[in-house]
């Protein structure tokens, strides 16, 4: 459904900036090659008062998060690896203590919450917890639904000390309502950390791929940091990182709590998105038009490729990649399977292209000459996973930020 009001200030001044077309749900998998899954509009736009970069539709968010959903945080190391540290660094942050109580919104197969200590209170809240309920077995409180304070508070009227919402805050089809709930459940010490890929990662990084269905906002650090004082809350610190090819953690505390602003990353966060031009439409033009090169370099290279009869896997059953694959145009007679490690997507079909999903360990029996690699972000896993592969021949195609081989 397009919207008619900006998701955040709900002024009606949207402008146009680009769009994809109309892409099949990236997060749905077909069981067979006949399935169609749906095509929707993507399109880009940004909000002319408040500048938020974001889409012009919603969609059905239970029908896009429901059992059928594939990404799962724990099969992938990198991942694992980056929210134990941040189990880490919130701990340490809070000075917690044994009794207190540690939220994760979005919290997806448990991961996240299985890194604190038994002697902290967990909870963890996703329309997923009953299909990864196994992994739940030692956290102590979960909600197998959307994030409210309504749901969160029927199990438990204790305020937290550290609440988690990593790569969630930009699904959100009303940014304010969440804020203000969780200020609400937010212990007066407490420390908010939402992660996300911002808008300024995406384009230094040609990060197109993560416009998709589920990522309704493409934020900026001055826009978040409006909202938050809007609803009686304070960015007090930021820090950048390479998951998902770039993404940004905000440190949020309440307005009059104990925690000081770290003055010098607020600012050059703010400095590092006025310098990119974020808030004017010319960036997005350059930014389309870079993604529109790296379209036309890749699909030659591959053109190349299958002229001289070699063969090409694409590596990961991404949701990232399926935009990517939809929007160059990439299917069937160029890609003749997808590699992924899920055993959940084992032999169905990419949504839109509808090339099927092996295994990991298919694909290397097969040996392809090359591997087109969608979750691109995770090269250097990637490249130490499959190092026995390329000392037999293969040959790994990154295709971001910059077309690379290796």
């Amino acid at each position: 459904m397009k919207i008619k009001n900006c998701r955040n200030c709900k002024t009606p001044y949207l402008i146009d900036l680009f769009s994809l077309g109309k892409i099949s749900f990236t997060g749905k998998f077909a069981k067979n090659e006949k399935i169609n899954i749906k095509k929707t509009p993507l399109d880009l736009i940004i909000c002319k008062k408040c500048k938020l970069v974001q889409l012009k539709h919603n969609y059905n968010l239970k029908y896009l998060y429901g059992p059928d959903y594939g990404y799962r945080t724990g099969i992938n190391r990198t991942m694992s690896d980056h929210v134990k540290n941040i189990t880490n660094i919130m701990v340490k942050k809070t000075n917690l203590k044994p009794g207190d109580h540690v939220l994760d919104i979005a919290s997806n197969d448990g991961t996240l919450l299985n890194y604190y200590k038994k002697k902290y209170i967990t909870f963890g809240i996703d329309p997923l917890v009953k299909k990864y309920k196994k992994n739940y077995k030692f956290i102590d409180f979960k909600v197998s639904s959307f994030f409210s304070k309504k749901n969160i508070q029927k199990k438990t009227e204790n305020k937290f000390k550290i609440i988690t919402a990593l790569a969630v805050f930009y699904d959100l089809e009303d940014p304010n309502k969440f804020l203000f709930e969780v200020e609400k459940i937010l212990h007066d010490e407490g420390i908010i950390l939402i992660e996300f890929a911002d808008i300024y990662s995406m384009i230094k990084y040609n990060m197109f791929d993560a416009i998709c269905h589920e990522h309704l906002m493409y934020l900026s650090s001055k826009v978040l940091f409006q909202m938050a004082t809007n609803n009686k809350l304070r960015v007090f610190d930021i820090r950048y990182n390479n998951i998902n090819g770039g993404s940004t953690q905000y440190f949020i505390c309440k307005e009059k709590s104990k925690y000081k602003n770290n003055k010098k990353n607020l600012n050059s966060a703010l400095k590092k998105e006025e310098n990119l031009g974020i808030e004017n439409t010319k960036t997005y033009k350059k930014f389309f038009n870079k993604i529109e090169n790296i379209k036309h370099k890749l699909k030659t290279r591959i053109n190349e490729i299958k002229k001289n009869n070699r063969t090409i896997h694409a590596y990961g059953a991404s949701t990232k990649g399926n935009v990517l694959l939809q929007y160059f145009g990439i299917g069937k007679k160029q890609i003749d399977f997808v590699a992924d490690r899920n055993p959940k997507k084992i032999n169905y079909y990419t949504p839109g292209t509808k090339i099927r999903i092996i295994s990991e360990k298919k694909s290397r029996d097969i040996m392809p000459d090359f591997y087109l690699v969608l979750p691109w972000h995770f090269k250097k896993e990637i490249l130490n996973r499959e190092k026995n592969l390329i000392k037999k021949g293969s040959r790994f195609i990154f295709p971001l930020p910059k077309l690379k081989i290796y």
